[in-house]
């Protein structure tokens, strides 16, 4: 009895120990999905944000050829071995498949191009950092998968900008952070802290480039506690999921550019660059006041002025000068008292009843009366509130009672916005007939309907339309996801 007592004891822990390894590799599975799908929803938003960003939007104005999916040669990368900073990396199928879903969701090339454009615009500048600090060329394409090259990019946690700095990164490289700017934003000087700081990773992890690339975006505690001796596949393999991923976008992302055979598009960067100017700000300002006086889109102006995150213009600062389109210039030194004086407009404030209901439960020896003098309400107000026929209650009832109270709250009114501010007021300037011309700032009246144009998608259209989404072109369209050229659409919900 005993012999057979150990032995089924002995069975007992076999299969226990077996559930336990089973459950073990089960949870290790899922937390890979979970980390891979995580940082798939990530890097999807990263390049969604980069081909709506300001810059893309004005390269697109000027230079739709550039934006032809038949100019570029595009070689997508096969499964297979790529290189990384000089060390082998072998992608499977399934990553190249993943990847490319990615980078051309749907098909549709126009993500790409995008980030294709910006690159071309920032590369030359990071790769002469890069030379000047003697680092690897690859390091120069980071921005590339960190931001899209996208310089209002925010990431995660606190990563911001072109190189998704994260704040003490950014601090100890001497960047300036506070209310009003964000020189993380910035490209040339934020170039070359990002730079120096992946320098100093390099050195922490002993030259590898592969080591200082994942812990530039993951942090060097998830690097540094893997075997200082394995190189290249085999500290890939060492990595979690989410990191692995992340060099393997990496690798994937470079040879797809390097096969992109386009223009250089920095020529008509510079062209469009060309019709901004710099505008000294010598004292405090709103930027809702110059917004509101000069009668510009908020949004576009931020865009253009990246650095600038704060409610005010900072005096005095001239590293990255704040601009402003050409044909908006004369109209800002002829209003520059007005944009002073401005003032938000202050709020009407209008009194109304507020309305709550509460339960009260009849105690021992409590009627009408009492219930209604202790809530300052009426024994009919009880009576038609809970139904009741008669006078009669019982221990123990429920009551609804109705509660109003006086509040205060901001009434929106047109009497409450700024009057457009006189003219005459203003020293007398000849206004040239190039500041008449229509600014991009300048807001447009919403269509009411949107025609369908070749590789256009409800994502896409939707992108056009501040505060529209796919989900609300579906619904005032009645229609699904496919959609074909020359289809009209609603793009809004105004009858």
């Amino acid at each position: 009895m005993q012999a057979e007592g150990e032995v089924g004891l002995f069975f007992f822990c076999t299969m226990l120990r077996r559930l336990l390894s089973i459950l073990f590799v089960v949870c290790m599975f899922a937390s890979s999905i979970r980390a891979q799908t995580s940082y798939a929803a990530e890097q999807q938003q990263v390049l969604a944000a980069a081909a709506n960003q300001w810059l893309i939007n004005q390269l697109r104005e000027v230079n739709p050829r550039y934006f032809d999916c038949n100019a570029p040669t595009i070689i997508k990368p096969a499964a297979g071995e790529v290189r990384l900073f000089g060390q082998s990396i072998t992608l499977t199928q399934e990553q190249v498949n993943r990847y490319a879903d990615w980078c051309f969701p749907g098909g549709d090339c126009q993500r790409f191009l995008s980030v294709v454009a910006a690159s071309n615009v920032y590369l030359p500048l990071f790769k002469k950092k890069a030379q000047q600090l003697q680092l690897h060329e690859d390091a120069a394409w980071m921005p590339v998968v960190l931001s899209g090259c996208n310089q209002q990019f925010r990431g995660s946690g606190d990563r911001v900008g072109l190189w998704a700095m994260p704040y003490l990164a950014a601090r100890k490289q001497h960047l300036r952070i506070d209310s009003l700017l964000d020189e993380r934003m910035g490209a040339d000087f934020t170039t070359d802290a990002a730079l120096k700081h992946y320098r100093y990773l390099l050195e922490t992890h002993s030259g590898d480039d592969l080591r200082a690339a994942a812990a530039y975006r993951w942090g060097s505690a998830r690097v540094a506690s893997i075997d200082s001796t394995l190189i290249g596949e085999a500290l890939i393999a060492a990595m979690d999921s989410s990191v692995t991923d992340y060099l393997g976008f990496y690798a994937y992302t470079l040879q797809l550019m390097r096969s992109a055979v386009v223009d250089n598009q920095l020529t008509v960067c510079m062209e469009i660059l060309g019709h901004w100017q710099p505008v000294v700000i010598d004292k405090q300002l709103r930027v809702e006041a110059l917004t509101t006086v000069l009668k510009l889109d908020e949004s576009a102006v931020r865009s253009a002025n990246p650095v600038y995150t704060g409610k005010y213009l900072a005096p005095g600062y001239r590293r990255v000068p704040f601009v402003l389109e050409d044909t908006v210039l004369n109209r800002y030194r002829l209003m520059a008292d007005s944009i002073a004086r401005w003032q938000p407009p202050a709020p009407v404030m209008e009194e109304v009843w507020e309305t709550t209901w509460i339960n009260h439960r009849v105690g021992k020896g409590e009627n009408l009366g009492r219930i209604a003098s202790k809530h300052h309400v009426s024994i009919a107000q009880l009576k038609k509130w809970n139904k009741l026929r008669s006078d009669k209650i019982r221990q123990g009832q429920l009551l609804k009672i109705e509660q109003r109270r006086k509040v205060t709250i901001e009434k929106i009114t047109e009497e409450s916005f700024p009057e457009e501010p006189n003219l005459d007021e203003s020293p007398t300037e000849v206004i040239s007939s190039d500041s008449l011309r229509p600014s991009p700032f300048a807001p447009s009246p919403s269509p009411l309907t949107y025609t369908v144009k070749r590789g256009d998608t409800l994502w896409s259209i939707a992108r056009k339309f501040p505060g529209v989404t796919e989900q609300d072109l579906m619904k005032w369209n009645k229609c699904g996801q496919n959609i074909r050229p020359g289809q009209k659409l609603r793009v809004t919900n105004d009858n």
